[in-house]
């Protein structure tokens, strides 16, 4: 009877005398050109840990970078150990079966997953709308900008799923705010003084019921400025929702220059 698996012939029997040298030493330089663009992935991806926040925003390609490197529930985990409740998942341009991976993933992870919209076309709005495994849609400036259906009809499509909307100072109406569920201002960037003076301006200082959106991004500034919005709306009255976003530069311009860095060992490998 024959072998299942033919035995592997040497390299030496196919190949002219010296060649065999040759090729392996070409692969080994392959080789190790490819190992020096993908070790900055791996490093990255297990070196930024989570700032403090109660909520996290997981752009899209953040999520595949996570999902690709196999880091999705080490990041999901931080977060939650960080003091997040909530994780807003980029929704606009991921399929449903990742979708609802993230999804499933983040509610182990003791998050609460909330599919956020920023390219809201009626129909993405329907599909993202239709997932299942999410506890909420959110809908930003980018939708008050223009909506594309009556907010109104947007909340009764969704069949009893909360709707969150957050919206710029200039974009706020009452009106608006009563199909939502969670109400937020984006408040981002601003000096405290100026943050409470917007909300005074709007006429919703000491609304328990419409929280100031405030984004960190972990410098020892916004820990002082975090620290001063949460006495000042205390006082008020005011929620404050204080969220963290890994911002990809950190972890793209570092791959980008090794990438050159790659390219041009290639091109030096080319015969002259």
């Amino acid at each position: 009877m024959a072998p299942l698996f033919a035995p592997i012939k040497p390299l030496s029997c196919c190949v002219p005398d010296g060649f065999a040298s040759v090729l392996l030493a070409g692969i080994g330089r392959w080789l190790a050109l490819g190992l020096r663009l993908i070790a900055p992935l791996a490093l990255l991806t297990g070196s930024l840990p989570a700032q403090a926040a109660d909520g996290y925003w997981l752009d899209q390609y953040n999520a595949l970078l996570y999902l690709g490197s196999l880091r999705l529930d080490p990041e999901l985990r931080e977060m939650r150990r960080a003091g997040a409740a909530v994780v807003m998942v980029h929704a606009d341009s991921l399929p449903e079966p990742l979708l609802r991976w993230i999804a499933w993933r983040s509610k182990r992870a003791g998050l609460t997953p909330v599919a956020w919209i920023q390219r809201p076309s009626a129909s993405n709005l329907r599909r993202v709308g239709a997932i299942s495994g999410y506890a909420a849609l959110q809908v930003d400036d980018h939708f008050f900008a223009a909506p594309p259906v009556p907010i109104a009809q947007l909340k009764a499509d969704l069949a009893g799923r909360p709707l969150w909307c957050s919206f710029q100072p200039g974009q706020y109406s009452w009106y608006a705010a009563q199909s939502c569920d969670h109400v937020d201002l984006q408040l981002y960037r601003q000096s405290c003084d100026a943050t409470v003076d917007s909300v005074y301006r709007l006429g919703v200082a000491g609304r328990s019921d419409t929280a100031v959106a405030v984004y960190h991004d972990g410098s020892d500034a916004d820990d002082r400025r975090l620290s001063c919005f949460r006495e000042q709306f205390a006082a008020i009255g005011n929620r404050l929702f204080v969220f963290k976003w890994k911002n990809p530069e950190h972890w793209l311009s570092p791959m980008t220059r090794r990438l050159w860095q790659v390219l041009g060992d290639l091109r030096s490998l080319q015969p002259g």
